[in-house]
Parts: C-alpha cells; structure tokens; sequence
C-alpha cells in the first residue's frame, strides 16, 4: 500500500568534483557542492560547499555554509564556516558563525560581521549594582 522512500545523500549535492579531477576558471553554483579534486579561481554558490579531506582550493568562495576538511588557500565569506580538524585556511574568514575543530588551522584574520549579529547586552546585574550605589556624603568645608 505504502511504499518506503530510500534516502540518497548524493541528491543533496548537485555539483560534484572528483578527487582526480582539476578545475579553473569561475564556478557559480546554485546548490549545494562537494569538491574532493583541484580547484583554482573563484566559487560563488548560493547552498553549502564541502571541501573533501584531500581536496585542494586555490580559491575565494563565497557560500551559504562551507565545510573546510581539506585545504583552502583564498578568503572564504560565508553565513556559517567550519574549519574540521583536518581543515586548513589560508586566507581571510568572514563568517556569522564559526566553528573551528580542535587541530583546524586559520592562518589569516577571522572577521565575524556584525550587521547580523545581536549586539551584547549588558548584564542585569552589572545594570542594578550601578543603581544601587550609595549617595557620597556631603563634604564639609
């Protein structure tokens, strides 16, 4: 009566670039895309770029999401970054969120931008001691 969909992970990634296989040039991707090759030049994609734990980027990506496991040599600007443990940066994160794995490495600076993320609030503790404090007594002359 019912019949069971089978997941396929490979219908996520609609771009694939195989560990054998060597790109240059501009890539726009719209979808998500999963590099284990060589890639040089520049990678704009409006979904998620994994970079495979033996893939080489000579590139700046601009993404939604990027997954780092292999190396990055360009600026990498994106909603949310993770450099994993066997990730290597070499250029310039802009990032909201970023996590970064215990032996990923970042050589460059790490930008969080601020447009989008709340600005911190001070305390309510620090807000109430300040309202507490005690008038000074009067000096006398």
């Amino acid at each position: 009566m019912f019949r069971k969909l089978k997941f396929e992970p490979s219908r996520l990634i609609n771009t694939s670039i195989a560990e054998n296989t060597s790109v240059s040039g501009e890539i726009k991707c719209d979808g998500n895309m999963r590099i284990e090759g060589l890639v040089t030049g520049s990678i704009e994609c409006t979904g998620n770029v994994i970079i495979g734990e033996r893939a080489t980027v000579k590139a700046d990506i601009r993404a939604h999401n990027v997954s780092v496991q292999g190396t990055v040599e360009g600026n990498i600007d994106g909603e949310r970054v993770e450099i994993l443990s066997s990730g290597r940066v070499l250029g310039d994160v802009t990032v909201v969120d970023l996590l970064l794995d215990e032996g990923g490495v970042v050589r460059g600076h790490v930008i969080m931008r601020k447009d989008e993320v709340a600005e911190p609030q001070p305390l309510p503790l620090a807000v109430t001691a300040k309202e507490e404090e005690p008038a000074s007594p009067p000096s006398e002359a």
